[in-house]
């Protein structure tokens, strides 16, 4: 089975920086930018198990971003926010919506669960496995 790809979308360099940090060592691999376009591009060409985004780039252009996103069937989508916008942003798409000061071991946990409750629902010849 292959390693899970988290796209990490965060226009902070340093709090990218230890979302990176923190998912790699927890065994994934990871694509990050800090730009929504790029981010698309990345959507594309590595073909990630799980998003991660900044709530702040969820502008027009964010919007869009997350609109793509959600067409990939069972795509997760986790944004970070640096205020309590739980149920509105729920609501417009996203899987999981945590706020700052973020937790990294609570995130390494939510894309953990996540991503287990998509394997769960993909039989296995989807997962390569037949």
């Amino acid at each position: 089975m292959k390693t899970p790809c988290v796209l990490v979308i965060e226009k902070n360099g340093i709090l990218r920086a230890k979302v990176v940090k923190a998912l790699e060592e927890g065994g994934y691999t990871v694509e990050a930018t800090s730009h929504v376009l790029d981010g698309l591009r990345k959507l594309d060409e590595a073909s990630p198990d799980l998003v991660i985004v900044g709530k702040d780039l969820l502008t027009l252009e964010g919007e869009e971003a997350c609109a793509r996103v959600g067409q990939v069937p069972y795509l997760p989508i986790i944004v970070l926010g640096t205020e309590d916008r739980t149920v509105e942003t729920l609501q417009s798409g996203a899987d999981a919506y945590m706020t700052m000061p973020l937790a990294i071991d609570e995130l390494v946990a939510r894309v953990r669960a996540m991503l287990r409750r998509g394997r769960r629902g993909v039989s296995t010849r989807e997962l390569g496995t037949d």
